[in-house]
């Protein structure tokens, strides 16, 4: 699995424009990462939407949902309100991170015409991309790192941009890493 602990001591602004480092964000509990592809994907709102549906499950086992995304802190807040996600949005202006975790940049990955039909199916639903943020051509991915950071238990890297990590399969990774190391209080 992906070493995380690397990652400690990042800095990244939330979507109000405060700064939060990694290594505070698991020192209560496991936390799933969320790389978006970019803020206005149509792709990533459902990714967000999706995580919506088990916010209550994750917090009760005492973890955390972090979307990270290519832009500026408006941009952040204007995805957390169009998503209507209560999970922590933060920012990045740069890919470092994205290189780090070793997520795809792919230019067909993006643009290929097997991202045609989910898009539209999408579009059918009523989840609409709306405003083009950070890189056109970056995947995102999931990480789920336990308490303190110690390790990821469980992964998703995009290949395409359609491709969005399943949200139950994220809250029961985060359940799971929450049962399987729990924080001393």
């Amino acid at each position: 699995m992906t070493r995380i602990d690397i990652m400690a001591n990042e800095r990244l602004l939330d979507d109000r424009h405060h700064l939060h480092e990694f290594q505070e964000l698991w020192a209560e509990g496991p936390v799933a990462f969320v790389f978006l592809r970019q803020f206005g994907s149509a792709f990533a709102l459902r990714q967000a939407q999706s995580l919506n549906r088990y916010h209550d499950e994750i917090v009760a086992a005492g973890a955390k949902v972090v979307f990270i995304g290519l832009g500026t802190s408006i941009q952040g807040f204007t995805f957390r309100k169009r998503s209507q996600t209560r999970f922590l949005v933060l920012t990045t202006h740069d890919q470092t991170l994205y290189r780090t975790m070793g997520l795809w940049r792919y230019r067909r990955g993006t643009i290929g015409l097997s991202n045609l039909g989910p898009w539209l199916e999408l579009m059918r639903e009523g989840v609409y991309p709306y405003q083009r943020t950070g890189d056109p051509y970056q995947l995102g991915g999931v990480f789920v790192a336990t308490a303190g950071g110690r390790e990821v238990t469980w992964d998703f890297r995009a290949h395409r941009a359609c491709d969005v990590a399943p949200a139950g399969a994220i809250a029961k990774a985060l359940v799971a890493a929450a049962a399987r190391n729990p924080v001393a209080t």
